[in-house]
C-alpha cells in the first residue's frame, strides 16, 4: 500500500518517533517501522499512477495554504489487528482538502481504501500496528494514558509514501503547501 500523506512539522515528528523507539524498547513494538515517518493519512492505496499522481500533488500543494491541526488523544482502532494512535481532529478546513485530494485522486488510483473515503475518514497518528496484541495492548495503553497529546501544530506538505507489499515504505515525493 501507499499513502498520500502530511509528515508531523517539528517537534511533534521527533516527538512521535521518541514514542515508536519507546514502545519498541519497553514493549517490543516494531510493527510501526514499515512506514518509519510520523505522519497522518489521507489516503492509502495499492497503486497509483505516478507520473499522474505526481502533478495532482503539485498542483493541490500550490493551491492550498498550510493549514492548522490539532490532536485530540490516543484511542485504539479495534479488531483482530488493533491500531494504536494520537486522534487529528476533523475540522472544516481539513476536512475541504481531505475531499479534494479524495475527489482528484479518483481515477488515478487503484485499490483505495474505502477507511479513507470522505464519509468513513478518521485522520490519525499511527503508533503501534502491525503487532499489538492482546498480552501487550494494556501496559502500552498504560504507558500512554497519561501524556499529553493535545497538540496544534501546521500541516504544510503533501507527501507519499511509497510501500510495496513486504518492504520499507520511503518517500517518493513531497510538496511544500503554498497556497
Amino acid at each position: 500500500m501507499h499513502g498520500l500523506v502530511s509528515l508531523l512539522p517539528k517537534p511533534y515528528y521527533e516527538r512521535v518517533e521518541a514514542l515508536w523507539n519507546k514502545l519498541v524498547r519497553n514493549h517490543g513494538l516494531r510493527g510501526i517501522r514499515v512506514t518509519p515517518y510520523p505522519h497522518f493519512s489521507w489516503q492509502i492505496a495499492s497503486d497509483y499512477d505516478f507520473d499522474a499522481i505526481s502533478l495532482v500533488m503539485d498542483e493541490i500543494a500550490k493551491t492550498t495554504e498550510p493549514l492548522l491541526a490539532r490532536t485530540g488523544g490516543v484511542a485504539i482502532f479495534s479488531g483482530p489487528n488493533p491500531v494504536i494512535y494520537i486522534s487529528v481532529v476533523k475540522d472544516p478546513k481539513l476536512l475541504k482538502l481531505h475531499t479534494n485530494i479524495w475527489e482528484r485522486t479518483q481515477t488515478i488510483s487503484t485499490g483505495l481504501s474505502p477507511y479513507y473515503s470522505p464519509p468513513n475518514w478518521m485522520p490519525h497518528i499511527s503508533l503501534a500496528y502491525g503487532d499489538v496484541t492482546k498480552e501487550n495492548i494494556g501496559p502500552v495503553m498504560k504507558m500512554l494514558a497519561f501524556q499529553d497529546f493535545n497538540w496544534e501544530f501546521t500541516i504544510d506538505d503533501l507527501s507519499l509514501i511509497y510501500e510495496p507489499d513486504g518492504e520499507t515504505g520511503a518517500l517518493k515525493y513531497q510538496y511544500k503547501l503554498t497556497g
